[in-house]
């Protein structure tokens, strides 16, 4: 049996150390390098990839999936392992608007039982626990978080920097519900979800993969909200194609669903 609290501390340490390095770069001169998938890669990505990879609680029966480093598919045969994103909203990154984070979600048997999501503009983060709820930690105070309950007058969480006309489709359709839209880069939109600040959020895009939603997906469903691909269905992890084909979506209430009509 997996002591769980020991490895969220190894994880909370790894994601401290690595925001340090993030913003060591953020405060200097830095150059952009495009990827295969056209996705950008800064030296802040590979800084934070390289720590965490160091630092993370790892065996030889947890596997290591990070966006930074090659997919073999020999993960497939591990039961557990950890699914990272070392810097998500690389492209938030470059523009130096503070809107990204870390991502780090433990998952065993296809499904997310711990993650973290860490802010380093701020130094925040925020956690869930399988079973036990999801938190929120800054300036070392820890609260317990939940979604919201609103039904009408709706805060909505839109793409900071990758909206397409779809989903820009999804609140002016509905302005008779939706009362204010924020612009959120990356895991911020899940973040705000959970502590109630949004209420919803759809995405749809086929560009995102495992570890942009998988520690997000842990921590909204910790507060109590939802998280589903817009066909409705939740995720499992750990798939040989990491890509979530069928965008993903987030929401307080099962109520607000009509956001997908």
């Amino acid at each position: 049996m997996r002591d769980l609290s020991k490895i969220l501390s190894g994880m909370i340490e790894a994601g401290k150390k690595a925001s340090l390095a993030i913003q060591e770069v953020a405060h200097r001169p830095f150059s952009v390098k495009i990827k295969e998938d056209h996705s950008p890669v800064t030296e802040a990505d590979l800084a934070s990839d390289k720590i965490l990879r160091k630092m993370l609680p790892l065996d030889d029966e947890i596997f290591y999936l990070s966006e930074e480093e090659d997919d073999d598919k020999s993960r497939l045969s591990y039961d557990e392992l950890f699914i990272v994103d070392p810097l998500d909203g690389t492209q938030d990154f470059v523009e130096k608007d503070g809107s990204y984070s870390i991502n780090i979600a433990y998952v065993q048997n296809r499904k997310p039982v711990l993650a973290l999501i860490f802010l380093p503009t701020s130094g925040s983060y925020c956690y869930a626990i399988k079973g036990k709820g999801s938190y929120y930690v800054e300036e070392g105070r820890e609260e317990r978080i939940f979604v919201s309950d609103r039904l009408d007058h709706l805060v909505y969480a839109r793409s900071k920097t990758h909206e397409n006309e779809r989903e820009r489709e999804v609140y002016l359709r509905h302005k008779d519900k939706i009362a204010k839209v924020l612009a959120l880069g990356a895991s911020l939109k899940g973040v705000s979800l959970a502590r109630g600040i949004v209420d919803c959020s759809v995405r749809y895009t086929q560009m995102t993969k495992e570890w942009d939603t998988c520690a997000m997906d842990l921590i909204v469903r910790e507060a109590g909200g939802i998280f589903v691909d817009t066909l409705r269905r939740e995720f499992v992890y750990n798939r040989e194609d990491v890509y979530n084909r069928d965008g993903y979506a987030m929401f307080n209430r099962k109520e607000n669903f009509f956001l997908f009509d």
